[in-house]
């Protein structure tokens, strides 16, 4: 009977990391792929630096999706596993999948604390695309240096009690680095906090401006941005928390020899892992339905843009195309006797 359960119990991880896992990839790769093409196609977006911020976490979500989420559903989906084969993977894997995830998260703060900035007459002139594209390679270069320690500390372990392989911390020092810091604090709690802090200071620098004598252009833009990123925010803590927390905790409790609790462990970890990788897939969605603004733009990029720009590609390759002619007139030579 218990064996019977263990089994539903895996058939179930396996079935919600497949279904789920691919359901949250492709609308991920849809969203992150419009949130880019929106955002480099309107002048708008592309003199604003929260905006700049949005593209580039879009664009390294992308690579979190292919690279985490989509070997994650090999991995625990249909037992296709790599990593335990060779160390090189196993380094390659976990190196992008957590680089990838603070540079993402550091450019989602970087975006709510640039529009706060924004709102703020004395910090305003920090709000650059100039400035945002330094920090966005100082992100990049501190996350790549930070990984080096994942090429050091991860490897291949054999586990004495199983006698299986896994792609695992193989140094006591950075195990407790790992579980105790990097991912319930970088990767959990610290970007959430700094999102929450300056989203919150920037809806009340909105509401304070719409009581000034501003632009209602500037103060549309602005309120569109602040708002998009704080229900993004408020989206995100509701579908990181709970992967990081239970995360925290089975990583940091005693394993027991249960089968039947191991199994019901792995079904939850795998189900909010799921729910996690949320964070980088749905701002495109969150976006479209919050933003009136945004769902307009995104008609108007569309069709008024792309749209255009294709059917006058069309019709001047129509235009352009030789056909041949027959000569109203042919001309003969007789032949001189």
């Amino acid at each position: 009977m218990s064996s019977i359960n263990v089994d539903s119990y895996k058939n179930a991880t396996n079935q919600s990391t497949i279904y789920g896992g691919f359901i949250v990839f492709c609308i991920g790769m849809i969203g992150n792929i419009l949130n880019i093409t929106i955002f480099t196609s309107l002048k708008t977006f592309r003199q604003t630096s929260a905006a700049f911020y949005m593209t580039v976490t879009s664009g390294v979500n992308i690579f979190q999706l292919v690279v985490g989420l989509l070997s994650r559903i090999m991995i625990t989906g249909y037992n296709i596993d790599p990593t335990k084969t060779s160390s090189f993977i196993c380094k390659a894997r976990q190196f992008t999948l957590i680089t990838t995830m603070l540079i993402a998260f550091t450019c989602m703060c970087f975006a709510v604390i640039d529009q706060y900035l924004s709102l703020t007459s004395s910090w305003r002139h920090f709000c650059t695309v100039k400035i945002a594209s330094r920090l966005v390679i100082i992100a990049f270069l501190v996350w790549f240096l930070h990984g080096i320690t994942i090429f050091l500390y991860v490897d291949l372990d054999l586990s004495l009690g199983s006698n299986q392989t896994s792609c695992s911390v193989i140094n006591a020092g950075y195990s407790i680095y790992y579980s105790r810091f990097l991912f319930p604090i970088l990767l959990g709690f610290l970007p959430l906090i700094i999102r929450i802090i300056f989203g919150l200071l920037a809806f009340v620098n909105v509401r304070r401006l719409k009581k000034h004598q501003t632009p209602i252009v500037r103060l549309e833009h602005d309120k569109q941005l602040t708002t998009m990123v704080l229900v993004e925010v408020t989206v995100d803590v509701l579908i990181t928390l709970p992967y990081i927390i239970y995360n925290h905790i089975y990583s940091n409790s005693v394993k027991f020899s249960d089968p039947i609790s191991n199994a019901q462990d792995q079904l939850i970890i795998a189900v909010t892992r799921i729910i996690f990788y949320g964070n980088f897939a749905i701002a495109f969605y969150i976006y479209f339905c919050v933003s009136s603004r945004f769902r307009k733009q995104l008609v108007y990029v569309f069709v008024e843009i792309h749209l255009k720009r294709w059917r006058e590609r069309t019709h001047r390759n129509g235009i352009n195309q030789i056909v041949p002619q027959t000569p109203d007139i042919i001309q003969k030579t007789d032949d001189v006797n």
